[in-house]
Protein backbone atom coordinates (compact mmCIF):
# COMPACT_ATOMS: atom_id res chain seq x y z
CA UNK A 1 0.00 0.00 0.00
CA UNK A 2 1.34 3.94 -0.83
CA UNK A 3 0.37 6.04 2.13
CA UNK A 4 -1.29 8.65 0.96
CA UNK A 5 -2.63 12.57 2.02
CA UNK A 6 -5.96 12.17 3.18
CA UNK A 7 -8.92 14.43 4.35
CA UNK A 8 -11.88 12.94 6.16
CA UNK A 9 -14.76 15.34 6.27
CA UNK A 10 -17.42 15.27 9.07
CA UNK A 11 -17.96 14.55 12.40
CA UNK A 12 -20.27 11.43 13.10
CA UNK A 13 -20.08 7.62 13.80
CA UNK A 14 -18.54 7.26 10.05
CA UNK A 15 -16.09 9.80 9.93
CA UNK A 16 -14.52 8.95 13.17
CA UNK A 17 -14.22 5.09 11.69
CA UNK A 18 -12.95 6.44 8.82
CA UNK A 19 -10.34 9.39 10.22
CA UNK A 20 -9.14 6.14 12.74
CA UNK A 21 -9.01 3.20 9.75
CA UNK A 22 -7.11 5.66 7.27
CA UNK A 23 -4.69 6.46 9.71
CA UNK A 24 -4.51 2.62 11.54
CA UNK A 25 -3.81 1.73 7.54
CA UNK A 26 -0.66 4.50 7.61
CA UNK A 27 -2.19 7.45 5.68
CA UNK A 28 -1.35 10.55 6.59
CA UNK A 29 -4.52 11.71 7.86
CA UNK A 30 -6.54 15.29 8.57
CA UNK A 31 -10.45 15.35 10.03
CA UNK A 32 -12.23 17.95 9.26
CA UNK A 33 -15.50 19.53 11.20
CA UNK A 34 -17.39 22.85 10.74
CA UNK A 35 -17.18 25.54 13.46
CA UNK A 36 -20.25 25.36 14.56
CA UNK A 37 -20.16 21.74 14.70
CA UNK A 38 -16.66 21.90 16.84
CA UNK A 39 -17.85 21.19 20.10
CA UNK A 40 -19.31 17.72 19.15
CA UNK A 41 -15.86 16.29 19.11
CA UNK A 42 -14.04 18.98 21.29
CA UNK A 43 -12.14 16.16 22.95
CA UNK A 44 -10.67 15.10 19.27
CA UNK A 45 -9.66 19.01 18.73
CA UNK A 46 -8.10 18.68 21.81
CA UNK A 47 -6.49 15.06 22.06
CA UNK A 48 -6.16 15.28 17.80
CA UNK A 49 -6.74 11.43 18.58
CA UNK A 50 -9.38 9.20 17.57
CA UNK A 51 -10.12 5.40 19.50
CA UNK A 52 -11.62 2.82 18.05
CA UNK A 53 -13.03 -0.36 19.24
CA UNK A 54 -13.76 -3.12 17.24
CA UNK A 55 -16.28 -5.18 18.13
CA UNK A 56 -15.36 -8.42 16.25
CA UNK A 57 -11.89 -9.38 14.49
CA UNK A 58 -12.13 -7.13 11.20
CA UNK A 59 -13.26 -4.64 12.19
CA UNK A 60 -11.43 -1.19 12.82
CA UNK A 61 -9.50 -1.29 16.39
CA UNK A 62 -6.58 1.06 17.77
CA UNK A 63 -5.63 4.58 19.00
CA UNK A 64 -5.31 6.91 15.56
CA UNK A 65 -3.24 9.95 16.45
CA UNK A 66 -4.26 11.55 13.66
CA UNK A 67 -2.30 14.54 11.77
CA UNK A 68 -4.70 17.66 12.41
CA UNK A 69 -8.06 17.39 13.66
CA UNK A 70 -9.61 21.62 12.18
CA UNK A 71 -12.55 23.63 11.13
CA UNK A 72 -10.18 25.31 8.75
CA UNK A 73 -11.44 23.85 5.25
CA UNK A 74 -8.54 24.48 3.15
CA UNK A 75 -6.11 23.43 5.98
CA UNK A 76 -7.75 20.17 5.88
CA UNK A 77 -8.10 19.35 2.39
CA UNK A 78 -5.78 21.98 0.14
CA UNK A 79 -2.77 19.52 0.07
CA UNK A 80 -5.16 16.17 0.28
CA UNK A 81 -4.89 13.74 -2.31
CA UNK A 82 -8.33 12.28 -1.75
CA UNK A 83 -11.06 13.47 -0.07
CA UNK A 84 -13.45 11.45 2.17
CA UNK A 85 -16.97 12.91 2.59
CA UNK A 86 -18.72 10.96 5.32
CA UNK A 87 -21.60 12.96 6.28
CA UNK A 88 -25.44 12.39 6.26
CA UNK A 89 -26.70 13.03 2.60
CA UNK A 90 -28.48 16.44 3.99
CA UNK A 91 -24.60 18.20 4.59
CA UNK A 92 -23.61 17.32 0.49
CA UNK A 93 -24.82 20.79 -0.48
CA UNK A 94 -23.47 22.33 2.17
CA UNK A 95 -20.00 20.56 2.11
CA UNK A 96 -19.68 21.56 -1.86
CA UNK A 97 -20.38 24.93 -0.97
CA UNK A 98 -17.86 24.81 1.65
CA UNK A 99 -15.05 23.57 -0.72
CA UNK A 100 -15.52 25.21 -3.69
CA UNK A 101 -12.62 27.28 -4.40
CA UNK A 102 -9.97 25.35 -2.56
CA UNK A 103 -9.53 22.09 -4.29
CA UNK A 104 -8.58 21.22 -7.57
CA UNK A 105 -8.75 19.00 -10.73
CA UNK A 106 -6.04 16.66 -9.43
CA UNK A 107 -7.57 15.39 -6.64
CA UNK A 108 -10.74 13.06 -6.00
CA UNK A 109 -13.87 13.61 -3.16
CA UNK A 110 -15.16 10.05 -2.92
CA UNK A 111 -18.31 10.49 -0.79
CA UNK A 112 -19.31 7.58 1.94
CA UNK A 113 -22.33 7.21 1.15
CA UNK A 114 -22.77 8.68 -2.14
CA UNK A 115 -26.52 9.29 -2.06
CA UNK A 116 -26.20 11.30 -5.84
CA UNK A 117 -23.49 13.61 -3.91
CA UNK A 118 -21.16 13.34 -7.12
CA UNK A 119 -24.31 15.35 -9.16
CA UNK A 120 -24.55 17.72 -6.44
CA UNK A 121 -21.52 18.97 -6.10
CA UNK A 122 -20.65 19.14 -10.00
CA UNK A 123 -23.96 21.45 -9.54
CA UNK A 124 -22.97 23.84 -7.39
CA UNK A 125 -19.30 23.82 -8.59
CA UNK A 126 -20.78 25.04 -12.18
CA UNK A 127 -17.98 26.28 -13.97
CA UNK A 128 -15.56 26.17 -11.21
CA UNK A 129 -12.42 23.93 -11.06
CA UNK A 130 -14.01 20.44 -9.69
CA UNK A 131 -11.92 17.50 -8.84
CA UNK A 132 -12.89 13.70 -9.73
CA UNK A 133 -15.61 12.95 -7.92
CA UNK A 134 -16.45 9.07 -6.53
CA UNK A 135 -19.89 8.06 -4.83
CA UNK A 136 -20.05 4.78 -2.54
CA UNK A 137 -23.11 3.17 -2.12
CA UNK A 138 -23.18 2.54 1.44
CA UNK A 139 -20.95 3.24 4.76
CA UNK A 140 -18.04 1.35 5.00
CA UNK A 141 -18.23 0.42 8.92
CA UNK A 142 -21.47 -0.29 11.25
CA UNK A 143 -19.98 1.98 13.60
CA UNK A 144 -21.50 4.18 16.81
CA UNK A 145 -19.86 6.37 18.46
CA UNK A 146 -19.73 5.43 22.34
CA UNK A 147 -18.36 8.84 24.14
CA UNK A 148 -16.35 11.59 22.97
CA UNK A 149 -13.37 10.15 20.95
CA UNK A 150 -14.32 6.84 20.62
CA UNK A 151 -16.24 4.80 18.42
CA UNK A 152 -17.23 1.31 18.03
CA UNK A 153 -16.94 -0.68 15.14
CA UNK A 154 -19.31 -3.29 15.08
CA UNK A 155 -18.00 -4.99 11.81
CA UNK A 156 -16.86 -3.81 7.96
CA UNK A 157 -19.52 -3.10 5.21
CA UNK A 158 -18.78 -4.70 1.19
CA UNK A 159 -19.16 -1.51 -0.84
CA UNK A 160 -19.26 -0.46 -4.07
CA UNK A 161 -18.19 2.96 -6.11
CA UNK A 162 -19.48 4.77 -8.73
CA UNK A 163 -17.18 7.55 -10.45
CA UNK A 164 -18.32 10.98 -12.46
CA UNK A 165 -17.12 11.65 -14.89
CA UNK A 166 -17.34 7.61 -15.62
CA UNK A 167 -14.07 8.19 -17.56
CA UNK A 168 -12.06 9.27 -14.53
CA UNK A 169 -12.39 5.46 -13.28
CA UNK A 170 -9.19 4.95 -15.30
CA UNK A 171 -6.78 7.28 -13.27
CA UNK A 172 -8.42 6.51 -9.55
CA UNK A 173 -10.01 3.23 -9.36
CA UNK A 174 -7.01 1.63 -8.82
CA UNK A 175 -5.43 4.10 -6.27
CA UNK A 176 -8.58 3.63 -4.28
CA UNK A 177 -8.16 -0.10 -3.89
CA UNK A 178 -4.64 0.51 -2.45
CA UNK A 179 -5.43 3.11 -0.37
CA UNK A 180 -9.23 2.69 0.77
CA UNK A 181 -11.10 -0.62 0.70
CA UNK A 182 -11.59 -3.69 -2.10
CA UNK A 183 -13.99 -2.38 -3.68
CA UNK A 184 -16.21 -5.05 -4.65
CA UNK A 185 -17.84 -3.74 -8.16
CA UNK A 186 -17.36 -0.31 -10.05
CA UNK A 187 -21.05 1.30 -11.28
CA UNK A 188 -21.35 2.58 -14.37
CA UNK A 189 -22.17 5.78 -13.46
CA UNK A 190 -22.46 8.04 -10.16
CA UNK A 191 -26.41 7.48 -10.99
CA UNK A 192 -26.13 3.73 -10.64
CA UNK A 193 -24.65 4.21 -7.72
CA UNK A 194 -27.17 6.15 -5.84
CA UNK A 195 -29.60 3.88 -7.04
CA UNK A 196 -28.17 1.41 -5.24
CA UNK A 197 -28.10 3.00 -2.04
CA UNK A 198 -29.61 0.02 0.32
CA UNK A 199 -31.02 2.19 3.34
CA UNK A 200 -33.89 3.60 2.21
CA UNK A 201 -35.31 0.18 0.75
CA UNK A 202 -33.89 -1.72 3.64
CA UNK A 203 -35.01 0.59 6.55
CA UNK A 204 -38.26 1.86 5.76
CA UNK A 205 -40.55 -0.99 6.07
CA UNK A 206 -39.01 -1.41 9.53
CA UNK A 207 -39.47 2.45 10.88
CA UNK A 208 -42.78 3.18 9.28
CA UNK A 209 -44.11 -0.46 10.51
CA UNK A 210 -42.87 0.61 14.32
CA UNK A 211 -43.13 4.05 14.29
CA UNK A 212 -45.54 3.92 17.32
CA UNK A 213 -42.43 1.86 19.20
CA UNK A 214 -39.81 4.78 18.04
CA UNK A 215 -41.44 6.82 19.08
CA UNK A 216 -42.61 5.73 22.87
CA UNK A 217 -40.09 7.71 25.70
CA UNK A 218 -40.14 4.44 27.95
CA UNK A 219 -39.15 1.48 24.67
CA UNK A 220 -35.64 1.16 23.75
CA UNK A 221 -36.01 0.19 20.38
CA UNK A 222 -33.50 -2.08 18.31
CA UNK A 223 -34.51 -1.93 14.93
CA UNK A 224 -33.28 -5.73 13.43
CA UNK A 225 -34.53 -7.22 16.99
CA UNK A 226 -38.06 -5.38 17.23
CA UNK A 227 -38.99 -4.11 14.13
CA UNK A 228 -37.22 -6.41 11.70
CA UNK A 229 -40.31 -8.35 10.61
CA UNK A 230 -41.90 -10.06 8.03
CA UNK A 231 -44.34 -7.28 6.81
CA UNK A 232 -41.68 -5.14 7.17
CA UNK A 233 -39.66 -7.06 4.88
CA UNK A 234 -42.31 -7.29 2.54
CA UNK A 235 -42.83 -3.36 2.69
CA UNK A 236 -38.92 -3.19 1.80
CA UNK A 237 -38.97 -5.57 -0.97
CA UNK A 238 -42.02 -3.45 -2.92
CA UNK A 239 -39.59 -0.75 -2.11
CA UNK A 240 -36.72 -2.66 -3.92
CA UNK A 241 -38.13 -3.83 -6.68
CA UNK A 242 -39.65 -0.19 -7.79
CA UNK A 243 -35.83 1.09 -7.65
CA UNK A 244 -34.90 -1.78 -9.70
CA UNK A 245 -37.61 -0.42 -12.43
CA UNK A 246 -35.99 3.51 -11.80
CA UNK A 247 -32.49 1.63 -13.02
CA UNK A 248 -34.04 -1.28 -15.64
CA UNK A 249 -35.30 2.51 -17.49
CA UNK A 250 -31.37 3.67 -17.49
CA UNK A 251 -30.14 0.55 -18.69
CA UNK A 252 -28.82 -0.45 -14.95
CA UNK A 253 -29.28 -4.25 -13.62
CA UNK A 254 -29.60 -3.02 -9.76
CA UNK A 255 -29.39 -5.62 -6.87
CA UNK A 256 -28.26 -3.63 -3.84
CA UNK A 257 -30.28 -5.05 -1.25
CA UNK A 258 -28.95 -9.00 -2.25
CA UNK A 259 -25.45 -7.24 -1.90
CA UNK A 260 -25.86 -5.98 1.48
CA UNK A 261 -28.15 -9.08 2.59
CA UNK A 262 -25.77 -11.25 0.84
CA UNK A 263 -28.23 -13.32 -0.80
CA UNK A 264 -28.31 -14.30 -4.83
CA UNK A 265 -29.36 -11.20 -7.12
CA UNK A 266 -33.18 -11.23 -7.94
CA UNK A 267 -35.65 -13.54 -6.77
CA UNK A 268 -35.08 -13.02 -3.22
CA UNK A 269 -37.75 -14.48 -0.52
CA UNK A 270 -39.01 -12.12 2.16
CA UNK A 271 -37.50 -15.00 4.39
CA UNK A 272 -34.45 -14.64 3.31
CA UNK A 273 -34.01 -10.62 3.96
CA UNK A 274 -35.79 -11.00 7.51
CA UNK A 275 -32.63 -14.12 7.73
CA UNK A 276 -30.32 -11.26 6.35
CA UNK A 277 -31.03 -8.55 8.98
CA UNK A 278 -32.95 -10.43 12.13
CA UNK A 279 -30.26 -11.99 14.06
CA UNK A 280 -27.35 -10.54 11.86
CA UNK A 281 -23.87 -10.06 14.29
CA UNK A 282 -23.05 -6.57 12.95
CA UNK A 283 -27.05 -5.49 12.59
CA UNK A 284 -28.68 -6.38 15.73
CA UNK A 285 -26.54 -4.94 18.24
CA UNK A 286 -27.13 -1.45 17.17
CA UNK A 287 -29.88 0.50 18.89
CA UNK A 288 -32.68 2.53 17.21
CA UNK A 289 -34.00 4.54 16.07
CA UNK A 290 -35.57 5.99 19.08
CA UNK A 291 -36.94 8.95 17.86
CA UNK A 292 -39.09 9.69 14.16
CA UNK A 293 -35.96 12.48 13.98
CA UNK A 294 -33.25 9.81 13.52
CA UNK A 295 -31.05 9.65 9.88
CA UNK A 296 -33.07 6.53 9.42
CA UNK A 297 -36.00 8.38 8.77
CA UNK A 298 -35.04 12.24 7.98
CA UNK A 299 -32.20 10.90 5.35
CA UNK A 300 -33.97 8.22 3.75
CA UNK A 301 -37.31 9.90 2.79
CA UNK A 302 -35.82 12.89 1.76
CA UNK A 303 -32.06 12.01 0.38
CA UNK A 304 -33.33 8.39 -1.11
CA UNK A 305 -37.21 7.74 -1.90
CA UNK A 306 -37.89 11.42 -2.81
CA UNK A 307 -34.68 11.50 -5.96
CA UNK A 308 -35.97 7.89 -7.01
CA UNK A 309 -39.28 9.29 -7.22
CA UNK A 310 -38.14 12.55 -9.06
CA UNK A 311 -35.61 10.75 -11.49
CA UNK A 312 -38.60 8.44 -11.95
CA UNK A 313 -40.94 10.87 -12.69
CA UNK A 314 -38.61 12.65 -15.29
CA UNK A 315 -37.82 9.19 -16.82
CA UNK A 316 -41.90 8.14 -16.40
CA UNK A 317 -41.21 5.44 -14.18
CA UNK A 318 -44.00 4.80 -12.07
CA UNK A 319 -43.28 4.03 -8.39
CA UNK A 320 -46.84 3.84 -6.47
CA UNK A 321 -45.63 2.17 -3.13
CA UNK A 322 -42.09 5.13 -2.87
CA UNK A 323 -44.70 7.77 -3.18
CA UNK A 324 -47.31 6.18 -0.68
CA UNK A 325 -44.12 6.41 1.90
CA UNK A 326 -43.16 9.43 1.11
CA UNK A 327 -46.82 10.59 1.74
CA UNK A 328 -46.39 9.06 4.73
CA UNK A 329 -43.09 10.37 6.00
CA UNK A 330 -44.58 14.12 5.09
CA UNK A 331 -47.40 12.72 8.11
CA UNK A 332 -45.29 11.67 10.70
CA UNK A 333 -42.74 14.83 9.89
CA UNK A 334 -45.04 17.18 9.31
CA UNK A 335 -42.55 18.24 6.50
CA UNK A 336 -43.17 18.43 2.25
CA UNK A 337 -40.51 16.08 1.62
CA UNK A 338 -40.69 16.62 -1.88
CA UNK A 339 -40.12 20.23 -1.65
CA UNK A 340 -37.10 19.84 1.15
CA UNK A 341 -35.40 16.50 -0.14
CA UNK A 342 -32.98 16.03 -3.15
CA UNK A 343 -34.67 16.41 -6.84
CA UNK A 344 -33.69 15.67 -10.10
CA UNK A 345 -33.09 19.51 -10.57
CA UNK A 346 -30.83 19.45 -7.39
CA UNK A 347 -28.57 17.21 -9.88
CA UNK A 348 -29.05 18.76 -12.86
CA UNK A 349 -31.48 16.82 -14.42
CA UNK A 350 -34.10 17.96 -15.08
CA UNK A 351 -35.09 19.09 -18.58
CA UNK A 352 -33.02 16.07 -20.46
CA UNK A 353 -33.83 12.91 -22.28
CA UNK A 354 -32.97 9.48 -21.24
CA UNK A 355 -30.51 9.62 -23.74
CA UNK A 356 -29.06 13.01 -22.35
CA UNK A 357 -28.68 11.80 -18.65
CA UNK A 358 -27.01 8.57 -19.68
CA UNK A 359 -24.41 10.42 -21.82
CA UNK A 360 -24.27 13.26 -19.28
CA UNK A 361 -23.07 11.04 -15.71
CA UNK A 362 -20.82 9.05 -18.17
CA UNK A 363 -18.56 11.94 -19.83
CA UNK A 364 -19.74 15.07 -17.64
CA UNK A 365 -20.84 16.67 -20.74
CA UNK A 366 -23.83 18.17 -21.18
Amino acid sequence: MVSRKIAVLGGGNGAHCMAADMKLKGHTVKMFEFPEFKHNMQRVFDTQTVIAKGAIPNAVNGVAKLDLVTDDIDAAVSDAEIILLVCPAFAHEHYAEALKGHVNKDQIIVTFPGAFAALVIKKVFGDAECPALADANNLPYDARILEPGVVTCFGRTDMNIGYFPATCKEKWHDILLDALFPFQRVYESVLESGLSIVNPAWHTGSCLFNVSNIERPEFTFYLYQHGWTPSACKLDMVLDQERKDIGAALGYDLHPVEDFGKMEPHNYTWEELYRAGHGDIALTPICGPNDIWNRYLTEDCPFGLVPWASIAEVLGVPVPMTNSCIDIYNVIHDKDWRKEGLTADDMGLTGMTRDEIVKYVRTGEK
